[in-house]
């Protein structure tokens, strides 16, 4: 029987196959677990062009069949080239993949580029090639087959199905805001009127484009290349449109009926669909599958799935964008999901940069019991509607049912499958949705439907997950959940816009089981993480201690390097340690800063030097426990300014044990307990510990102060003294500082905040967020202790609200969930001087007057008692109230303060000036004395 191949495109006859195997094979040693030769199947030899100018997916195609047929270990070869990989003559299957597009008949059939298909010992190969993909497919799949390994080459698509739009130009013409886009080359567009229409690459079999978006589409996520930071937000590109102009050179010009100016010159709007059609890469029913050393430029409609499969290895590849494309998105969804695997998942040596969705996601399905047709019989579906159609046992596999409720197992039930009745997961001969589980025993009357899940315990992985690296994801860096061990050490964790480890057990939306029992998080850097930054939340409605989800976790020598955040949130655990971690502050080095009574003394005299914070303790507790027990925190080293309480929710105080911190009430380490100071150059000004500063000689001297903390010395901004420095000249010139013997500041944002000349405070309204309800990211918010929130405190502000929900004002202030405010509010057009109040994060406005529009305005908060009145006055002198009094005698412990916000910077947005603050008639200068 003779192969037939393809060369240049055209059918080959007359080689023999005995010929093309002699002419590929190679001897080479494999180990003594296979044969001691392997067969080397060249793709080229079946056509497939290494120049990359012809589609070469057919080519592979019968390479790939071609090896089927050999006996023996095979590896398929892509000599060094580049690769054309198009949908049209690639394999095709009908295959159900976890967590995409369920059972819609629409996308039942994926397009695979290398299918591996019942096959067993076989090695993919790129040889350091580069496999350009085209539409909408699968990268390489392994269907039933065992000791796959796929490695060494690079891969991208053409016109992903994600619009990166660089905003590279913006400003406001003739009265209107614009902005110019910059769209990668892979992404064509066309304009008609006030839309924008994106299209995917021409198919060349039917002249139409592989796909097709009007505008933002249906989700967008923000992508700021200097901070890398990626996050889920709101697209502003397409609001407000007057016109649309393509300039050619792929950019687009949009005209807008506002004159502001935008003010996210640099940003990337990451612009998609939502539907998952296929995954980028597929392992299913397979076992001992590695994939190493790819360099993955996109992954089309979902990650790489590991589905029913046993032992996964992910080593030392690369999932991030070429930047020579212009891109930024990297996933169109997770990067990796692994939905019921059994053995072991390695996932080590990765970098994950740019996803659309987690990094990492390593779990169960939970099926829903829906009816008990006999005592040993259950009917089980699927009800999330992106998973579903393929098997979710086999007959031998043990189970576990869980009260949903309480997400705790039936006790005494350990159920092995006999048979199934349900889908295949190739075809739709039957309920995609359903399926008829038989078990070797009958099962509790308890067992109801609607009430429980069941999980197919047998596919639960041992896991590692090692020396990787996440940035620039939006939502998690690692989920995990499963029983079997779980190691995630020495990895980076940068800028996560959600938790940077979760753990879950979801019974509710996702039904992504299950518990896990042994889990140890070690070694791992968390660099600028989001709040909480490890999660553990399973979806359970009944908090008992005494039956927790999850158990015996671990936190240990880990790195945090963070801002304003929690650390660990844990839900329905029993054990879990934090120990030895070492926690610092992201502004450590900043949060201090000497200031010189002067500047420039003269020789052979004496000055002194102080210190004073620039930044404010850390308010947000590090730790949070709900229905958990047995938790240790022990041996950390925590920076100053961090707050080490522990807030607890149907947990037993005696249960959270450990060095320093307090269950309740604040344990706030002071920011600044001790200062010292060093000299560059004591010939010149010789400081000593208190401060006191000698002028020795002519020259310039650094004065740098010194603080220690449990992570060790820490150094502030420093002072530069030039001693018989000119009197008028500006190094002598001491700049205006804030006055934090009498403010501080919730959530520092120093470049929106300024001291002016006559005792002015200037803010110009920060991007983060509000007060409001549960917002709560208000930045520079100032506060004073002058009054300790008693009295009358009376503020001058200069400066109208201009667009959106900008406002600014006077408050007072016990924490962000509970304060009194008195403020201009735009109210999107429609501005108001308001009184606001918030009780346990409730916000209402019990009164609201028209603004009187003039530029300055007097605000005056008034504490009679139990009650504060709010009041507003264009002199100074006369004040007119706003509504009645209001009751305030739960704002105990509150202070007065000031700020100004917004919800969407703007360069164009003109600063508020606060002066002539004042409590009980006596001034509060802004200014620092010195």
């Amino acid at each position: 029987m003779q192969p037939f191949l393809r060369r240049r495109g055209l059918p080959v006859a007359g080689m023999s196959a005995a010929l093309v195997v002699a002419a590929l094979v190679l001897p080479v040693p494999v180990g003594s677990a296979r044969a001691a030769t392997e067969t080397v199947v060249d793709v080229t030899t079946f056509g497939a062009d290494p120049t990359g100018l012809r589609d070469s997916a057919a080519a592979v195609a019968q390479a790939v069949r071609y090896a089927k047929t050999v006996t023996g270990p095979v590896r398929i070869l892509f000599p060094h080239g580049t690769y054309q990989i198009y949908p049209e003559q690639a394999e095709s299957r009908e295959l159900y993949v976890s967590n995409t597009v369920g059972a819609d008949q629409a996308y039942k059939d994926k397009r695979i580029g290398i299918l591996v298909e019942d096959m067993h010992d076989v090695t993919i190969d790129g040889g350091g090639s580069h496999l350009q993909f085209h539409g909408l497919m699968s990268t390489f799949a392994a269907v039933r087959s065992t000791n796959v390994s796929v490695r060494n080459f690079s891969f991208d698509y053409t016109a992903p199905k994600v619009v990166d739009a660089t905003v590279s130009e913006s400003g406001v013409s003739d009265g209107h805001a614009y902005r110019v886009l910059t769209i990668p080359s892979g992404n064509g567009f066309s304009v008609w009127d006030r839309w924008v229409t994106w299209r995917g690459e021409t198919s060349p079999a039917t002249g139409q484009p592989y796909w097709s978006g009007v505008n933002g589409m249906d989700y967008t996520q923000i992508h700021d290349p200097v901070a890398q930071r990626t996050w889920r937000g709101p697209n502003p590109l397409f609001d407000d449109v007057a016109s649309m102009t393509d300039l050619g050179g792929q950019k687009l010009r949009i005209d807008y009926g506002s004159g502001t100016a935008p003010s996210d010159r640099g940003l990337v709007y990451e612009m998609r669909q939502t539907t998952r059609d296929t995954p980028s890469a597929l392992f299913w029913e397979s076992k001992n599958v590695t994939v190493q050393g790819l360099k993955a430029g996109y992954l089309h409609g979902f990650g790489f799935v590991g589905q029913l499969s046993e032992n996964i290895t992910l080593d030392g590849n690369e999932f991030r964008t070429d930047p020579a494309t212009g891109r930024s998105t990297a996933g169109f969804a997770d990067f990796v999901q692994m939905s019921g695997v059994k053995g072991t998942v390695k996932i080590t040596g990765n970098v994950f940069d740019g996803a659309h969705d987690d990094a990492i996601n390593i779990h169960g399905t939970y099926l829903e019991v829906t009816g008990r047709p006999t005592p040993n019989t259950l009917t089980l579906e699927y009800r999330h509607n992106e998973t579903a159609g393929f098997p979710q046992y086999h007959p031998g596999d043990e189970v576990e049912i869980v009260d949903k409720r309480t997400m705790v197992a039936v006790p005494g039930v350990t159920a092995k499958v006999v048979a199934v009745d349900g889908p295949s997961g190739q075809d739709h001969d039957k309920s995609l949705t359903s399926m008829t589980v038989t078990f070797d025993q009958p099962l509790p009357d308890s067992v109801r439907p609607w009430d429980f899940v069941v999980e197919n315990t047998t596919y639960t992985p041992t896991v590692l997950i090692s020396g990787n690296t996440f940035r620039d994801i939006p939502t998690r860096g690692v989920l995990v959940t499963t029983r079997k061990p779980v190691v995630i050490e020495n990895n980076v964790f940068d800028g996560m816009s959600m938790a940077s480890i979760f753990i879950s057990s979801d019974a509710y939306q996702w039904y992504e089981s299950g518990p896990v029992r042994d889990v140890l998080i070690r070694g791992n850097t968390f660099l600028r993480p989001a709040s909480p930054v490890i999660f553990v939340e399973p979806t359970n409605q009944v908090l008992d201690p005494a039956q927790p989800v999850h158990r015996n976790i671990r936190v240990e020598s880990n790195t945090f390097k963070t801002g304003d955040v929690r650390l660990l949130d844990a839900k329905s655990v029993g054990g879990i340690t934090f120990n030895s971690n070492t926690v610092s502050r992201l502004d450590r080095n900043t949060a201090f800063t000497a200031q010189a009574k002067t500047l420039c003394p003269a020789r052979n005299t004496t000055t002194s030097v102080r210190t004073v914070t620039t930044a404010s303790p850390y308010s947000t507790s590090l730790f949070s426990y709900h229905g958990s027990s047995g938790a240790v925190i022990n041996g950390n080293a925590f920076d100053n300014g961090l707050n080490l309480r522990a807030d607890l929710d149907a947990t037993d105080p005696a249960q959270v044990t450990g060095d320093e911190v307090v269950n309740g009430g604040d344990r706030v380490l002071p920011l600044l307990p001790t200062v010292s100071y060093t000299t560059s150059n004591g010939t010149v000004a010789k400081v000593d510990s208190t401060g006191k500063v000698t002028a020795r000689s002519a020259g310039t001297a650094v004065i740098t102060p010194v603080t220690h903390s449990q992570l060790g010395d820490t150094t502030g901004v420093p002072v530069t003294l030039t001693v018989g420095g000119d009197p008028a000249s500006p190094a002598c010139t001491k700049p205006l500082t804030l006055n934090t013997d009498a403010w501080s500041v919730v959530r520092d944002q120093p470049d929106h905040r300024a001291v002016l000349p006559g005792d002015t405070l200037q803010l110009t309204p920060t991007g983060s967020g509000f007060l409001w309800a549960g917002a709560n990211s208000a930045r520079n918010l100032l506060l004073t202790g002058t009054g300790n929130g008693t009295g009358t405190a009376t503020v001058r502000m200069s400066g109208r609200t201009q667009r959106g929900y900008m406002e600014a004002g006077l408050l007072l202030h016990r924490g962000d969930d509970d304060y009194i405010a008195i403020q201009r509010k735009n109210n999107n057009g429609s501005p108001t001087v308001t009184l606001s109040s918030e009780t346990n994060g409730w916000a209402t406005e019990p009164a609201r007057v028209p603004d009187p529009g003039q530029q300055d305005i007097w605000l005056r908060l008034q504490r009679n008692g139990a009650s504060v009145t709010a009041s507003y006055s264009l002199n100074g002198t006369t004040f007119t109230p706003v509504g009645a009094p209001i009751d305030a005698s739960w704002l105990t412990g509150a202070r007065f303060g000031v700020l100004a916000e917004v919800e969407n910077p703007s360069a164009a947005d003109t600063p508020f000036l606060f002066s002539k603050f004042t409590v009980n008639g006596a001034p509060v200068p802004f200014t620092s004395e010195w």
